[in-house]
């Protein structure tokens, strides 16, 4: 009796799911793999600013390769093939790093975090895979590669130096041109640390699974790495509260590594070469997709 009531389930579910596959009121499984889909995405990834110096300085700075961010938005994709499309999309993207470190001769501790906020837009190559003997097949392997531009919307780093012995604690925050030092006022710079454009590509893998006739779900890894220089190395100025006077100012002169000057002993010997700052980050993201007109 047992087997028989489990004999019994196992065909209601073969004839669910084969029902499922019906995507039509006559069952002729035409379901479309040509055209337009548009959708919705959004994920989440760890996100990091990588730099040479950066990542091979002592332990005054530790960038942290666990920082989470995400990013949300709109997307399309014509498929001109059954296995070939092209597409863009549109993101919010919120990005940046974060940082670690301990100064064994001042005794000061660093925690500091940089958010950058992008307006990205992908332009990328699609490519699913696609049986032409079953092509109402549910479940395809997707891939995905393409350059992408972002546009800057706002920055803020945050800085904190302490040490809880002396009952030191020092808090800076950069915010688009103003500088907040330890809550002293805040002194305008004459540009922004971060260049306004950043440009890179994305490359990622997945799959993508057919919800309904026109609907399909897809969950795909992801990298977005970014080719230019973030940072604005160039020289600006530095207005005080209080002081009529505009001072030079570079945040990167006189620095071995991000928010960390030279050592002393070695500052007679030091030129300022900071390397191009670039940004990178990794993860999963889920997409919701319609084709159109179909």
């Amino acid at each position: 009796m047992k087997k028989q009531v489990l004999s019994i389930l196992a065909l209601l579910l073969f004839y669910s799911a084969s029902a499922q596959y019906d995507y039509t009121p006559t069952g002729r499984r035409d379901v479309p793999v040509l055209g337009m889909q548009w959708g919705l995405t959004g994920g989440g990834f760890t996100s990091m600013l990588n730099n040479r110096d950066d990542i091979e300085a002592d332990q005054r700075l530790d960038p942290q390769f666990m920082n989470f961010k995400y990013a949300a938005g709109a997307e399309f994709i014509y498929w001109f093939q059954n296995t070939v499309g092209f597409g863009a999309q549109l993101l919010y993207w919120k990005g940046g790093a974060s940082y670690l470190g301990e100064d064994t001769i001042s005794k000061l501790s660093l925690k500091a975090t940089s958010d950058l906020t992008y307006l990205k837009l992908p332009f990328l190559f699609h490519f699913k895979s696609y049986n032409r003997y079953y092509p109402d097949r549910r479940t395809r392997f997707s891939a995905f590669f393409g350059p992408y531009v972002a546009v800057m919307q706002s920055y803020k780093d945050k800085v904190r130096r302490y040490n809880d012995e002396y009952k030191i604690d020092i808090n800076d925050t950069y915010s688009g041109t103003k500088v907040d030092y330890n809550g002293t006022g805040s002194a305008t710079l004459s540009a922004a640390l971060y260049n306004p454009f950043d440009l890179g590509f994305v490359v990622g893998a997945g799959a993508e699974v057919r919800l309904w006739r026109r609907t399909t779900i897809a969950l795909n890894l992801r990298a977005d790495i970014g080719i230019s220089n973030v940072e604005n190395t160039r020289g600006m100025t530095i207005k005080l509260p209080g002081v009529d006077t505009v001072q030079n100012y570079s945040f990167w002169n006189e620095s071995y590594a991000k928010y960390n000057s030279v050592n002393p002993s070695i500052d007679q010997n030091f030129e300022p070469n900071r390397p191009a700052t670039k940004n990178f980050s990794i993860g999963a993201f889920l997409s919701i997709r319609k084709y159109l007109g179909q």
